[in-house]
């Protein structure tokens, strides 16, 4: 490739990461189409004069009364599985069969998309699952937190936050999480009932304690705060389109509208569900080169060598060891590590 194609490139994302979508809308056009039976794609318009983005969301409308489901994706761009399932969902859905109405957040943080970034918006970089509740006067990631977090997520009756591991990750099993001590009982009570109704065989029961609103920092905790029974979905990652992945949360999202009787379709129960408590992250102690040694969903011994990190001459620096014993549940796949960053989480299965 040229320099001159590069630079064309270049400018073109930049463009799309500047200015909102033909045709953008606000959240206004989305509380109307909720009034009109039928599907409706509309983009919403979010930002600032200096850093604009577009917020692509379906609005599925049942011809019966019933509950609305907010399913988010896309809050990381890198994250794809939950992408391509909630853009597949929006066409296969038939609002005819629904009572009530869901409402699809296709890619909450286009510039991260559209710049296969990783973690963090380019736009600002901000990594937009830190910044909620968010700011409507901040920067783009705080601008669309708010977004979410004033405007849409008070339409829903339930949230989906939709994630995979994100391009640089390897997360095996899939899993869902709820938070078991965050929120008021019977919002805790009903975001327990969703994360087994979704169907995967692990659950992890988030421990956080949410003081405040405003230390509700993630997409799923914000609605949490809300007192919006929400659950947050892990499955996929490492940079691809994995069919399998993307076929487990469509179907997770189905068995969802089933439980929240939206839909009359019949799952069969899923046996043997891990209920996951602990977790033990491991940090990179500085930047460096990491060399995975395992796959994520082995099962790990404490002490175990996971992995290791060099400085830039290639000489080894740190080795992550497990913790203890469990489930490895996520490592990181590419070299590049910043300080802080996370290498490898195992969890332990009671």
């Amino acid at each position: 490739m040229s320099d001159g194609t590069v630079a064309t490139c270049v400018l073109v994302v930049l463009a799309l990461m500047a200015s909102p979508a033909l045709g953008a809308a606000d959240v206004g056009a989305v509380t109307e189409a909720m009034q009109q039976p039928g599907r409706h794609h509309l983009d919403i318009d979010v930002g600032a004069a200096d850093q604009r983005s577009s917020v692509p969301v379906s609005v599925l409308v049942g011809d019966r009364e019933g509950p609305t489901l907010l399913v988010l994706a896309g809050v990381h761009g890198s994250e794809y599985a939950p992408i391509v399932a909630g853009q597949r969902l929006a066409n296969t859905l038939d609002p005819a069969e629904l009572a009530g109405r869901v409402l699809i957040v296709h890619v909450a943080n286009m510039p991260a998309f559209l710049g296969r970034a990783i973690y963090v918006n380019p736009a600002d970089g901000k990594n937009l699952n830190r910044v909620f509740p968010g700011d409507p006067h901040g920067s783009l990631s705080e601008r669309i937190a708010a977004l979410l977090t004033d405007q849409l997520y008070p339409l829903a009756d339930a949230v989906l936050d939709m994630h995979s591991g994100d391009g640089n990750e390897d997360l095996n099993p899939r899993w869902v999480g709820f938070y078991e001590r965050a929120g008021e009982p019977s919002v805790i009570a009903r975001s327990r009932a969703m994360a087994h109704a979704f169907g995967f065989r692990h659950i992890v029961a988030f421990q956080w304690e949410l003081a405040d609103r405003s230390k509700a920092i993630w997409a799923g905790s914000a609605a949490i705060a809300l007192g919006i029974p929400a659950i947050d979905v892990e499955a996929g990652g490492k940079n691809i389109v994995d069919e399998e992945a993307v076929a487990a949360i469509e179907e997770g999202v189905r068995r969802t509208l089933s439980h929240l009787k939206m839909s009359t379709a019949v799952f069969p129960a899923v046996e043997n569900q891990v209920v996951i408590r602990q977790r033990s992250w491991i940090a990179a102690p500085e930047a460096g080169t990491w060399i995975a040694l395992k796959a994520a969903g082995q099962q790990v011994a404490k002490g175990e060598l996971l992995g290791y990190l060099t400085d830039w001459h290639g000489r080894r620096r740190f080795e992550a060891r497990a913790p203890a014993a469990g489930l490895l549940l996520l490592i990181l796949t590419a070299p590049p590590v910043r300080q802080g960053e996370t290498l490898a989480i195992v969890a332990q299965i009671d």
